[in-house]
């Protein structure tokens, strides 16, 4: 499976820009997975549903499923698991796109989301090498040593990770 991982400081456009691409690979026959890393707390389960009684009961995992889906909700009181065991959870895809993990070592192609939001912050690939190119509306004079796409540009990113990557499509989402 081919990885894709693309890290930024909140409020960028990670996941407006992922939420642009993964049509567009998708509609070049590429079977896509997406896994987020959360800096805050979340619970997709609600107080009251049988799934959260079990897991407040005290169960590691539940499953739910229904017609149209299932989630698994799995317990990590020894801590967040690596992106490496939540990659090993997932169906084969042709494309795993990744939003966050910026402080793990992985071997996902890594592009950096940079835009001006105001706060200051240099962009992470000035400290971070494996950061192979960025994602932005700044010129290409703010990155010169990586090659820079428009985020304003979706297909052409998405054409540069489908060659980068080597990866080709064969059915259809």
């Amino acid at each position: 499976m081919k990885i894709v991982n693309f890290v930024g400081y909140s409020g960028s456009g990670k996941t407006t820009l992922i939420e642009k691409l993964i049509p567009i690979f998708c509609a070049q026959g590429l079977r896509v997975a997406a896994i987020k890393n959360a800096h805050h707390n979340f619970d997709m389960d609600k107080p009251g549903k049988d799934s959260y009684r079990y897991r407040r009961a005290g169960a590691s995992q539940v499953i739910v499923r229904n017609a149209e889906r299932w989630a698994m909700f799995s317990e990590t009181p020894q801590g967040a698991p690596h992106l490496s065991e939540l990659i090993a959870h997932l169906d084969p895809a042709d494309l795993i796109v990744v939003e966050g993990f910026k402080s793990e070592d992985s071997d996902a192609l890594r592009l950096e989301v940079f835009r001006e939001i105001g706060r200051g912050e240099p962009p992470i690939c000035q400290s971070d090498e494996s950061i192979c190119a960025v994602v932005s509306d700044k010129a290409r004079e703010a990155f010169p040593a990586l090659p820079v796409l428009d985020i304003n540009s979706p297909e052409k990113v998405a054409a540069w990770i489908t060659e980068k990557l080597q990866v080709k499509g064969i059915e259809k989402c």
